[in-house]
């Protein structure tokens, strides 16, 4: 986009007034209400209109008081043992998970993590990446306070080239500059970006890292130094995130929040303003009659228990793995406060399923617990059918008990697309992959995956999973599945080694 075009909120020639209007109203959808038109009565608060309008209000209030949980202890609260830095900085580990690394349930080996807190208040910022060889997988996922995955960059869009994005907030209407290929829009104030950069190898560390460092944020302002700075944004006292933040203290969380998340359906509003929550309200929380204040609470445990119930149907089970991916856009949740809930509460921050998809199994064929001292197992691709991405895949082993990993004699602890290249092959093609505390064999040893000597779990990761046949989108219902872990006492493949091959070891 050329510079002095102006984003605008609708097409055509509206004025910038309705286009301002519009951008709130669309970028304020986050908390759209649907469906609760049945408490309509104002005029008076019944126990069971609190109730009803408590359990409302906490579905649709759960997925911001999730994303402020983690924004304070990562970049609030210095105190915090998962604090990694302030608010508005680009915070990057290029550390790799390692045996009694503490801390990360089944951690990622594939890729090194960059974040950043984006305050987009007063202004946007301009996210710029820099050229990145086409065989390195890298993305940016933008996730908003109603954990609306905002958008995302990686490969398929920069084919590898430099370039900028970027991130504005709900009400920006303003120039865009010349350099920026792509515009984002979150719907609140704030908003969490998740840098991702593949790793070959522990040898490569030092060359992802210097790629992750080439990673930028400005201010527009800064970026665009012809235009004028605004005003700063207000002060933010920040709240402390107590153990009852989604209990007893939700009321006062949320109230918090709101002004960085608002509501925007006027009758919402006005619901939750008669429960004390919201800038619509009469009264604090605190001040209702006794008997109110417990018939919300009431209402706050019903919206927590439909969360819960809503989460476990969304699991799904294909040949044991679970095969989910319910995060997502604004549109992918269609007004549905319920799902977007669930969402949160299952993957906080997940990617969406065309960016990557993770799944998790811990059980065999026969919906046995893998346990590595009692049995080996196979997991086989047919010939043309391994994992279909278009980055790539990894399948990472892990203890069951603690979520990490265990020391091995061959300093293996996931295979993936670039392994698979060198594994032994079937006579028909196929490759199998031997999952077990023993070696398979000196003859297969490339295609072994080492177990701890107990019980231990898998996760397939696939990046940039492909969404023509065969494909695993969408989730669960795809025309490719991930194939059973099945148990064996010994290998029973007969070995074809493979032909010579330049790819990178």
């Amino acid at each position: 986009m050329r510079f002095g075009a102006r984003v605008s909120a609708g097409p055509g020639r509206r004025t910038a007034q309705a286009a301002l209007k519009l951008a709130v109203a669309g970028a304020l959808l986050g908390l759209g209400l649907g469906g609760c038109d049945r408490i309509r009565d104002l005029r008076g608060l019944s126990t069971e209109d609190a109730r009803a309008i408590g359990k409302e209000a906490y579905i649709a209030g759960y997925p911001i008081v999730t994303y402020y949980a983690a924004m304070h202890a990562q970049n609030i609260d210095a105190n915090s043992p998962t604090y990694k830095g302030p608010i508005g900085a680009i915070l990057s580990e290029a550390v790799l998970p390692a045996p009694g690394m503490p801390g990360v349930n089944r951690p990622n080996g594939d890729v090194i993590i960059s974040t950043l807190q984006a305050d987009l208040r007063a202004e946007p910022v301009v996210l710029c990446f820099p050229d990145v060889a086409s065989e390195r997988y890298f993305s940016i996922q933008i996730t908003d306070m109603n954990m609306y995955n905002v958008g995302s960059v990686d490969n398929r869009k920069s084919s590898g080239a430099a370039g900028c994005v970027m991130l504005m907030g709900p009400t920006f209407l303003g120039l865009v500059p010349t350099g920026v290929k792509q515009l984002l829009r979150s719907s609140t104030g704030f908003a969490r970006v998740i840098y991702r950069t593949q790793v070959f190898s522990p040898e490569d560390l030092d060359v992802a890292a210097r790629m992750q460092s080439g990673f930028t944020v400005q201010p527009l302002s800064i970026f665009r130094p012809t235009s004028t700075a605004p005003a700063p944004a207000p002060a933010i006292t920040w709240q402390r995130v107590s153990a009852n933040a989604q209990g007893s203290d939700f009321a006062k969380t949320l109230n918090f929040l709101l002004p960085m998340a608002p509501i925007a359906d006027p009758e919402a509003a006005a619901r939750f303003g008669r429960i004390g929550i919201g800038p619509a309200r009469k009264k604090s929380f605190d001040e209702l009659p006794a008997e109110t204040r417990e018939a919300i609470l009431a209402g706050f445990a019903d919206g927590k228990a439909a969360i819960e119930a809503r989460a476990k149907s969304l699991e799904k089970r294909v040949n044991g793995w679970r095969v989910d991916s319910v995060t997502g856009d604004q549109s992918s949740f269609k007004g549905d406060i319920l799902q977007r809930a669930a969402a949160a509460s299952l993957t906080p921050f997940g990617p969406s399923a065309i960016d990557a998809i993770f799944l998790p199994v811990d059980t065999d064929s026969r919906g046995a617990p893998l346990d590595g001292a009692a049995k080996r197992y196979t997991i086989t691709f047919p010939s043309g059918l391994q994992p279909p991405v278009n980055a790539f895949w990894s399948l990472s082993m892990y203890d069951a008990r603690t979520g990490g990993l265990v020391a091995n004699a061959l300093n293996r602890y996931r295979v993936d697309t670039l392994a698979a290249q060198n594994m032994v092959q079937g006579p028909d093609g196929s490759t199998t992959i031997y999952l077990g505390a023993v070696s398979p064999g000196p003859g297969l040893e490339a295609n072994w995956l080492p177990a701890p000597n107990g019980p231990f779990s898998l996760v397939l990761r696939m990046y940039m999973p492909k969404a023509k046949a065969p494909s695993i989108l969408p989730a669960g219902k795809g025309s490719w599945s991930p194939p059973a872990v099945m148990a064996a006492t010994a290998p029973v493949v007969t070995a074809v080694a493979p032909e010579a091959t330049d790819a990178p070891q």
